[in-house]
């Protein structure tokens, strides 16, 4: 048995920012007997792991999940497992013993990690603007700090983006993995004077590091009419001047990137590579959003049309409690355009952009009596039952469709999901895929044989990996 090809997995991993301990792993389970009340998060096995050796020195089960360490977040501090396709036509995990099979030891695993941040450039559009780390090759067991470069940057300043580790195997944990540690979730600043020793004086910041002499963010407003910016424009830190949003020159440390593994086997070298990013903590880790990246990859991977033998009631169920979990965390009388303590326009909302962007009329997107947060909540009960009682074939014609996202009539703009805004700046929809799915579920025969998969759905496992 020798070994073919390599593979990252999982092929895209999220860690969240945070200067404490990385979090410990828990599992956010559905209640069967409350469907649509808060996930149970328990406590699950987490690996324990020495920094200085890089080793997995054991497991254990935290008595209670704590999400900050003395007044700091925990970060979410993933892995990355390296599998080997092998000439059984077998995919496994890559270990030690299948490594010394091959005549070869863990340092002959090398690894390179490229990352950027690129809100800077995004904006400007000035390529010395572009925030870079590149470590590796490496095959030690060694903490690599991740310091991105900038061309704008003051001399010797960077921007720490986290680090990456390589799991040393041992007989009982002999998986080859990478560790990517975010960063701790800092602010740092521009100036046009060179910062000296220490702390900024600024307490909004770590730390000063953009060269505003050389370069534009500090001071940089989006150009109305650009079509290179994204929708909605002026999202960063500023001030309003005139007309202009300008920017502050603030930086933050998020980052995503690629993490590459090599492997030389008889003479042929094999690589991989994986995804990283970075993003904000889970203030709300026992809900869901009603659309995520995994909803995206699902469509692209499988295509807009779920089977009907694949339609299950649990899958419909599942999106309909995130769409509960969703609004739950909303204000939905200040999200609809209501006025609120006597005032009128109190927050960005869809109302404010539909008036910024097309000049239509500012008025509330729905009755401004019907949307209270517990009326809204109460409809989503009724949702979720109509579906299990087999009496819903009509919710599916009040889902938005994806190209009716910019349908600013009374009726287009009362779809659901209702107040939320997509990436793209217009409102909300389902994936296809997703709707699809619910319009098969909502329209099925009440009188059919149950098909199998229609209880609750297993828990949902947060991966935090401590």
């Amino acid at each position: 048995m020798t070994i073919q090809e390599l593979r990252i997995l999982p092929p895209l991993a999220v860690g969240r920012l945070g200067a404490g301990s990385p979090m410990d792993n828990y599992n956010a389970e559905v209640d069967p007997q409350k469907p649509l009340g808060y996930r149970k998060l328990t406590p699950a096995e987490t690996f324990v792991i020495d920094p200085g050796t890089g080793e997995i020195t054991g497991t254990r089960v935290p008595q209670v999940l704590r999400f900050t360490e003395n007044g700091k977040v925990r970060s979410v501090a993933p892995f990355l497992e390296v599998w080997a396709l092998t000439s059984e036509g077998q995919l496994e995990p890559l270990t030690k013993t299948l490594l010394e099979r091959a005549g070869l030891t863990p340092a002959a695993v090398t690894w390179r990690v490229h990352v950027g941040n690129h809100k800077v450039y995004r904006r400007t559009g000035v390529e010395a603007d572009r925030i870079e780390a590149v470590v590796g090759p490496f095959s030690d067991h060694a903490p690599h700090a991740l310091l991105g470069d900038c061309q704008n940057f003051w001399p010797n300043k960077r921007l720490p983006l986290g680090q990456v580790q390589y799991i040393k195997p041992t007989d009982t944990f002999p998986e080859i993995r990478l560790r990517f540690t975010p960063a701790h979730g800092n602010v740092y600043g521009s100036s046009k004077e060179q910062p000296t020793q220490g702390k900024s004086s600024d307490p909004n910041i770590s730390d000063v590091l953009y060269d505003a002499n050389k370069g534009t963010w500090q001071g940089h407003y989006d150009k109305s009419g650009d079509p290179t910016l994204t929708i909605p424009a002026n999202i960063y830190a500023g001030d309003q001047v005139g007309d202009n949003w300008v920017s502050k020159g603030y930086l933050d440390d998020e980052c995503d990137g690629l993490v590459y593994v090599e492997l030389t086997v008889d003479g042929r070298t094999l690589t991989a590579y994986g995804r990283i990013g970075a993003g904000p903590p889970a203030y709300a880790p026992d809900s869901y959003p009603v659309r995520t990246v995994a909803d995206e990859l699902e469509q692209a991977m499988h295509g807009p049309v779920t089977p009907q033998n694949e339609a299950t009631l649990a899958q419909a169920e599942e999106i309909i409690r995130r769409a509960f979990e969703t609004v739950r965390l909303m204000n939905t009388a200040v999200m609809n355009g209501n006025t609120v303590n006597g005032q009128v326009d109190v927050a960005s909302t869809m109302v404010r952009q539909d008036t910024a962007d097309t000049g239509r009329r500012f008025e509330p997107i729905m009755a401004s009596s019907l949307v209270d947060t517990e009326a809204v909540l109460n409809l989503h009960q009724n949702v979720f039952t109509a579906l299990r009682g087999g009496t819903a074939p009509w919710f599916s014609d009040v889902l938005r469709e994806y190209d009716q996202i910019g349908d600013l009539s009374a009726k287009g703009r009362r779809k659901m999901p209702a107040l939320m805004r997509g990436a793209d700046g217009r409102y909300m929809a389902l994936t296809r895929r997703q709707v699809d799915l619910i319009r098969k579920v909502a329209r099925r025969d009440i009188f059919a044989p149950e098909e199998p998969g229609l209880a609750t759905p297993p828990p949902n496992k947060k991966e935090e990996q401590g």
